[in-house]
């Protein structure tokens, strides 16, 4: 597979992708409020150490290592609107037993890591599903659909963070009862947004461990699928994992600010996905070249880490996290896009359960490297040595990958 399909005119829509998009900004909603809530709870109410708050950030994602490609062979040749709506069901435990345990002062750091492994559990099996779901209800050609989806969903996750940013004022039960709601609400406009399964008729295969290693084996065989994971895995290595631990750390150790500063920081990140993927919807329309687009994103990145790392006052600081999250946002589109358009339908969620295992699998690795690296080092030039390692990774792939290779469209 060496040509990029223009899914333009072969899309077939079977769902409504305007409440499809409702279920993903109230789930981005709840996202929003946990990105904020789950790390300030281990940095402003326990005082935990990088290190710790890396573990428990790789508890909170290394369940998707062990279960997504489980979750992606579950969820194909499924009605994957009630399968995500019980899923959603699911979300919400955890989430009630850190409001009892708050609310009761149980609150603890094996408590957050037994949250965060659940959270984590109930991720795994989501996102695929989800992610498959899109390309049966998208109303439009393949990557503005995903660019859609992905201003929704940041959009809301930036209204999720501004909501968090006032937790002093507004109270943690208050905000996780919220994330209840944003998370049921969610699962029952992704119900409603399906309206049937193509191609199943009733037909549903069995989850075995054949099943799983057909889309591996798919990725293997395919090189630019397989240098796009690469790509992708070195993303949820080196950025994301960071990103997750030295963030908070920052704020508290460098820049001695509390939850607001910290959200603000988030706000920024998201608001920069936000620009990139506007842009995208009303200027670009689609990536001739995504792959050579994906492999300069990840320069640009590695590049703002390291200007981060130079202790920028901070309104520069706001303003390079904007940045970042700009080139985040254009790499999470492309990677994404590209995953739906170079994978068959019914491998489809298979194959969306490998792109996360490459994100999200690699990022609780990263998370617990950056911890260890910013207990070693310091936060600041942790980020600068992860820094110069992503651009390292973006020449490497200029170099030798199938990505950086022009390719042609093929229309069908």
């Amino acid at each position: 597979m060496q040509t990029i399909v223009d899914s333009s005119s072969s899309n077939n829509s079977v769902g409504n992708f305007k409440t499809y998009l409702g279920g993903v900004g109230a789930s981005s909603l709840a996202q929003g409020l946990q990105i904020v809530i789950f790390p300030w709870l281990l940095v402003g109410i326990l005082n935990e150490t990088a290190l710790r708050v890396g573990y428990a950030q790789m508890a909170l994602m290394l369940p998707q290592l062990f279960f997504i490609l489980l979750g992606g062979v579950v969820s194909d040749n499924r009605h994957l609107g009630h399968h995500l709506f019980r899923l959603y069901l699911f979300y919400c435990a955890p989430c009630f037993v850190l409001l009892i345990a708050i609310w009761q002062g149980y609150l603890s750091f094996g408590l957050m890591l037994l949250f965060g492994v659940c959270f984590g559990t109930v991720t795994a099996f989501i996102q695929p599903a989800r992610e498959s779901l899109l390309s049966q209800v998208a109303d439009t050609q393949l990557q503005r659909a995903v660019a859609k989806a992905s201003f929704i969903q940041f959009s809301a996750q930036s209204v999720g963070i501004i909501l968090a940013g006032y937790l002093d004022q507004v109270g943690l039960y208050s905000l996780i009862i919220l994330q209840i709601v944003f998370l049921l609400c969610s699962g029952w406009l992704l119900r409603q947004c399906l309206s049937s399964v193509p191609g199943t008729d009733g037909e549903r295969k069995k989850s075995t461990w054949k099943d799983m290693t057909t889309g591996l084996n798919l990725v293997r065989e395919d090189v630019r699928l397989r240098h796009l994971m690469m790509v992708v895995a070195a993303t949820g290595f080196l950025g994301f994992g960071l990103y997750l631990v030295a963030m908070p750390i920052l704020t508290r150790e460098i820049y001695h600010e509390g939850a607001a500063f910290f959200a603000w920081i988030q706000f920024s990140f998201m608001f920069g996905v936000i620009l990139s993927n506007v842009y995208i919807i009303r200027f670009v329309g689609r990536f001739t070249q995504p792959g050579r687009a994906l492999i300069i994103s990840l320069l640009l990145r590695g590049g703002f880490l390291v200007a981060i790392a130079m202790h920028p006052p901070a309104w520069l600081l706001f303003t390079l996290v904007l940045l970042w999250g700009g080139a985040s946002g254009v790499a999470m589109m492309l990677g994404r896009s590209m995953t739906h358009e170079e994978s068959p339908q019914p491998y489809r969620a298979r194959v969306v359960s490998i792109y996360q295992l490459a994100l999200f699998g690699a990022a609780p690795i990263g998370a617990w490297v950056s911890g260890h690296t910013i207990t070693a080092i310091g936060v600041l030039p942790a980020i600068a040595v992860l820094g110069g390692l992503t651009m390292l990774a973006a020449v490497i792939a200029i170099l030798f990958s199938a990505l950086w290779k022009p390719v042609k469209l093929a229309s069908i």
